[in-house]
């Protein structure tokens, strides 16, 4: 009977790791992942195109969507985001981002303001 019990725990640990390596469940901490990412991803388009030794700071995310298209996931949301001068003062922007499933690579940037 010990054993028995053993290959259902064994079995029922292999189906949890199957589920979540095809996505159809996330693991504790997935979101803090993609939100990183999506941070990264941010930060890593504004600071290309800065100049002067100004620096980014990522600010806050609204009007979240996932939605597909092409058979692809895709994420949608504004994005606040500032521009610090080398003097350290902020200036506050805003755009329009579609990135992938996993948030680590922008697709589409529109600048609001």
């Amino acid at each position: 009977m010990k054993t028995s019990k053993k290959v259902l725990v064994a079995l029922g640990v292999v189906l949890i790791v199957a589920c979540a390596k095809s996505g159809h469940i996330n693991l504790p901490g997935h979101g803090n992942r993609e939100y990183r990412n999506l941070v990264e991803s941010v930060e890593n388009y504004v600071s290309s195109r800065l100049h002067n030794g100004e620096t980014v700071e990522f600010g806050s995310k609204y009007n979240c969507e996932d939605y597909i298209e092409k058979d692809e996931v895709r994420f949608s949301a504004n994005i606040v985001f500032y521009v610090i001068s080398e003097d350290g003062t902020p200036e506050k922007h805003i755009a329009h981002v579609v990135c992938n499933e996993d948030k680590d690579r922008i697709i589409e940037w529109k600048d609001i303001i």
